[in-house]
């Protein structure tokens, strides 16, 4: 018999979270039945909603808590006998968590998606400590997307070793895809990628200013693919500046970013924070050199002098310096490219990530 389990999360747009559940959704075993709840948002709503593989879906608020979704939530649990919700995210770790007050019955399972308290103050912090230290009574295990995001939850007494579980992310592979009228436009010029939301956590001031400093050097192009509430401020910024190494190319299918990506040169993260970077993933799978922030999930798919380099956040002078070894010293790109090949398959392949997660619900059902 089937097992029932559901995902929950608080957005449905594009995100980490809702990459990561569309995976789960579509690569999990048939020993599974696959419920859903979440946003009217796109374009991750409509997919679920087609997609054969889900059985059913509730609708959730978009990243906000409302007390009527709970209890509707808790009705469609009951009604549909879910064995197993998993919440994925901050947002949904309180829907999911607070299910466990009126179905004492199911397994719940909360993954962080990212452990940011960086922008809290002292007193924001304690209360969500506190916070989350009670929602871990009502939790059954806890999936840390990255080691370092493990060690962080543990040290700050969030977690308990007990309670917790690193499974990474893990995607399938994004074959290279080399379209011509993109080499035709860009020809021989070192092009460095990005796949971002514009937006504080991303920090694409920083990157701005790291394409600034290596705006002398005609060779390079930034292709900056995403969108965001910082992308029309910067655009705007380059365009009185005269800056004009930075090609803002906004969201693009997944085909579309294979073609960037097979054209590239090398991927550039400047994030502050991170739990771990699907984007990373996918240069590490088409074999490109990373040049990424020394923060937590970066420093896990970037490893130093492996696969690339990192640099402390917001040292764009040590990134540019990075950049340029990797564009003079051929040998050394090849190399990277590699071990980024290497890292991807030992470590974040969807069969891996899949597998681990089967694993999990099999050993709490």
């Amino acid at each position: 018999m089937k097992k029932r389990i559901m995902h929950i999360t608080v957005r449905a747009d594009y995100g980490g979270a809702p990459n990561y559940m569309d995976l789960m959704i579509n690569n999990i075993s048939n020993n599974f039945e696959v419920h859903i709840a979440c946003p009217e948002d796109k374009p991750y709503y409509q997919k679920w909603k087609d997609n054969i593989r889900v059985n059913g879906i509730l609708l959730l608020p978009h990243r906000k808590f409302s007390p009527r979704a709970l209890l509707n939530l808790v009705r469609y649990l009951k009604k549909n006998k879910i064995e197993l919700v998993q919440a994925n995210g901050k947002g949904a770790g309180l829907y999911g968590r607070l299910v466990k007050l009126f179905c004492p019955q199911i397994t719940i399972v909360f993954a962080y998606r990212g452990f940011h308290i960086f922008k809290y103050n002292f007193i924001q912090k304690r209360m969500y400590f506190l916070y989350e230290r009670l929602m871990l009574t009502l939790t059954d295990k806890v999936i840390n997307v990255s080691i370092g995001e493990q060690n962080n939850c543990l040290s700050n007494g969030v977690l308990t070793k007990e309670k917790s579980i690193h499974i990474y992310n893990g995607i399938s592979s994004m074959s290279k895809n080399e379209d011509s009228k993109l080499k035709e436009l860009y020809g021989n010029q070192f092009i460095i990628v990005t796949l971002s939301r514009f937006d504080v956590s991303k920090n694409m001031d920083s990157m701005y200013k790291i394409a600034y400093i290596l705006k002398d050097i005609s060779d390079f192009k930034f292709i900056w693919i995403g969108d965001g509430e910082d992308k029309e401020r910067l655009n705007q910024k380059a365009t009185e500046e005269g800056l004009t190494n930075i090609d803002f190319v906004g969201f693009k299918s997944h085909i579309d970013i294979q073609r960037y990506f097979s054209i590239s040169k090398l991927y550039l993260s400047t994030s502050r924070w991170e739990g771990l970077p699907f984007a990373l993933i996918e240069a590490c799978s088409v074999g490109l050199p990373i040049v990424a922030t020394d923060v937590v999930g970066n420093n896990e798919v970037c490893i130093d002098g492996l696969n690339g380099f990192v640099f402390p956040s917001n040292d764009e002078e040590l990134a540019a310096k990075a950049i340029k070894e990797i564009y003079i010293n051929e040998d050394l790109r090849e190399i990277f490219g590699r071990k980024s090949l290497e890292l991807f398959e030992d470590r974040f392949t969807v069969e891996k990530m899949i597998t681990n997660h089967e694993f999990l619900y099999e050993s709490l059902l």
